[in-house]
């Protein structure tokens, strides 16, 4: 059986009576949307900043609370977007989760399972295109998809597409085992898709009390309005002294982590500015690090290159430059190398992995053991093999992983949210 990075972690994951007594009203918020509180959460704790940031980005992209007491066409379209993304991306714990947010907020079980309206394929289309590897959204589909709804509706789909960048890619390479009461809301229905529970569900998942989930009503509601007043100063607590606008934002940025992530120019809510400035402020902050600058900044061009996206690459080299000078020209230039190469299967592999990279001078094996950690997690899906999680616990600390894993599953949203503003601007 394929062993997991949360297995690994398991053992010093943070039990939810500790974070209920911190974050009671994000975590009743979360059971609200989903019906369950999920697992991550635990694991994202490790490093406190992953489980800020999660729970920056999951209520800022969606528009929450407001998207629940809107227009039921958005919010079912934006989850169905979640759940196409998810499926797209090969994380089966956001599918299933994403499956039973886009029921509850009025998606039908036939636009789950495939028989959809055209403006409902549309979204699919764009969904699956944003979340492949390389980026697969052509200009016909963009055009489709723009042609069929006003921009801030359009905006809205398109930010829960890109909030699942970081989701799928932090629960699929850690490998967050999946809630039982999440299989009992979807299992039943996900039987009949292409979805699979793999490694998120120790053996063959249990939907024998699978009940789809109904949609919104007023409890809801009540609910909602009920632990969002305490939310929501928790978020501001997190926010406080961050701009809202571009380009305030991104002279912020440049000051504090040396580049101004010009894309954050293209939002019109001013939370979103907020929230993913804040995000990319903490999660390149040298005093809130664990596993080191150096190591993230590698770390995040290799992604990069996986996932073929230049421009991308040349941000994070900007980045580099201002935050670990010290990484020479020819580190990267290796780095473009080994993200053509397959990702190593076997503790041989793995050693010429590390001999490969013992010229440059001045990686630490924590170093070492990042950049190996990322060509494994960089793919959709990931392929963080046994012999990977063997290094990782012995060099890396449980917080380090997190991190790493956490900033890598920010590049992603970024990369989904970049690329397809690119196809925007050529279209």
């Amino acid at each position: 059986m394929t062993k997991t990075l949360a297995a690994q972690l398991k053992p010093v994951a943070v039990d939810f009576e500790t974070l209920h007594k911190s974050y009671s009203p994000v975590l009743s918020l979360v059971r609200v949307l989903i019906g369950v509180v999920p697992n991550c959460d635990t694991f994202l704790e490790i490093w406190p900043t992953g489980f800020r940031t999660y729970n920056l980005l999951v209520p800022n992209m969606l528009n929450l609370p407001a998207t629940l007491f809107g227009r039921k066409r958005t919010k079912s379209l934006m989850g169905l977007a979640m759940y196409r993304s998810s499926m797209a991306a090969e994380c089966p714990y956001c599918s299933a989760h994403t499956c039973s947010y886009a029921l509850r907020r009025g998606a039908t079980a036939e636009a789950i399972t495939g028989d959809r309206t055209p403006r409902e394929q549309a979204v699919v289309a764009l969904a699956e295109g944003m979340s492949r590897i390389p980026f697969q959204v052509s200009k016909a589909e963009y055009k489709a998809f723009v042609s069929l709804f006003p921009p801030a509706e359009a905006e809205k789909i398109v930010l829960s597409i890109g909030l699942m960048g970081f989701l799928n890619k932090f629960m699929d390479a850690i490998g967050v085992p999946l809630e039982q009461e999440a299989i009992n809301d979807v299992g039943k229905l996900l039987s009949v898709t292409e979805w699979q529970a793999g490694k998120h569900v120790d053996g063959q998942p249990d939907i024998s009390k699978s009940i789809i989930p109904q949609p919104d009503n007023l409890l809801t509601y009540l609910r909602v309005i009920r632990q969002g007043p305490a939310a929501d100063r928790l978020e501001k607590g997190w926010t406080r002294g961050v701009p809202n606008s571009y380009p305030e934002a991104g002279e912020f940025l440049q000051k504090q982590i040396g580049y101004s992530f010009p894309f954050l120019a293209h939002f019109s809510q001013k939370r979103i500015v907020r929230a993913l400035t804040t995000v990319l402020r903490d999660n390149l902050d040298k005093d809130n690090t664990v596993v080191g600058i150096p190591a993230k900044c590698l770390a995040g061009y290799l992604f990069s290159r996986i996932i073929f996206n230049h421009s991308l690459s040349v941000e994070l080299r900007k980045v580099a430059a201002q935050l670990a000078p010290q990484l020479e020209e020819k580190i990267f230039l290796h780095l473009d190398e080994l993200a053509t190469q397959p990702t190593p299967e076997s503790d041989a592999d793995i050693e010429r992995f590390y001999s490969s990279l013992s010229n440059h001078k001045g990686l630490t094996k924590n170093d070492l053991t990042s950049i190996l950690l990322a060509r494994g997690a960089s793919t959709s899906p990931s392929e963080v093999t046994n012999p990977i999680i063997n290094q990782v616990g012995e060099w890396l600390q449980p917080a380090a992983v997190v991190e790493l894993v956490v900033w890598l599953s920010v590049l992603q949203l970024v990369h989904r949210l970049e690329n397809y503003f690119s196809i925007a601007r050529g279209s």
